[in-house]
């Protein structure tokens, strides 16, 4: 196994409130589920050791029926939980990867984590957001809408890896309208 860790911010499996136009809560639920499983199989299929961040019980039990660490999110937002992950691994080369990534494969997390052994890593979305970052130590999160310019400007010496497998994430209709059936 790998020295890099994967972190795994998921604040619940009742979320993906922006999709409750197209899916219900069950089907929401389902989705979430369903995108993290894949996440954590990739993640752990590249080799990386896996910290799933939540302060959701079910999400908790979720990540220990995986095999899987899990961190304390201490509530304050993505941003929060990242710095949170970040903290618990110390000096350890991390890799901070969202939940909700249909296309993800192990060797595209391969890619950003063999990147990150010289430098940071970004890895945009498709609507201007952060899907993926790989570092060492601290890092000046600020996810949100139009996060990938906050993340390069405040990281200008980063590779940018734009990687299909990992630039759709399925947060809106949008994102969901771009996974093949």
């Amino acid at each position: 196994m790998r020295q890099v860790v994967a972190l795994v911010p998921i604040r619940s499996f009742t979320g993906m409130t922006r999709l409750s136009d197209v899916l219900d809560l069950e089907q929401r639920s389902h989705l979430a589920r369903t995108l993290a499983s894949a996440v954590l199989a990739a993640t752990k299929g590249a080799g990386l050791r896996v910290i799933v961040i939540t302060s959701a019980a079910e999400v908790t039990a979720w990540a220990q029926e995986q095999a899987v660490g899990v961190c304390e999110d201490p509530g304050t937002g993505l941003s929060g939980a990242a710095h949170a992950g970040v903290s618990l691994v110390g000096a350890a080369p991390w890799l901070m990867i969202h939940a909700d990534l249909p296309l993800v494969t192990a060797t595209a997390i391969e890619t950003v984590a063999n990147a990150c052994d010289s430098t940071t890593v970004i890895v945009p979305s498709y609507d201007g957001g952060t899907t993926v970052i790989a570092s060492r130590g601290s890092f000046a999160f600020a996810y949100g809408i139009g996060s990938f310019q906050r993340h390069y400007a405040s990281t200008p010496d980063a590779t940018i890896i734009s990687s299909p497998e990992l630039s759709i994430d399925i947060d809106t209709p949008r994102g969901l309208a771009l996974v093949p059936n």
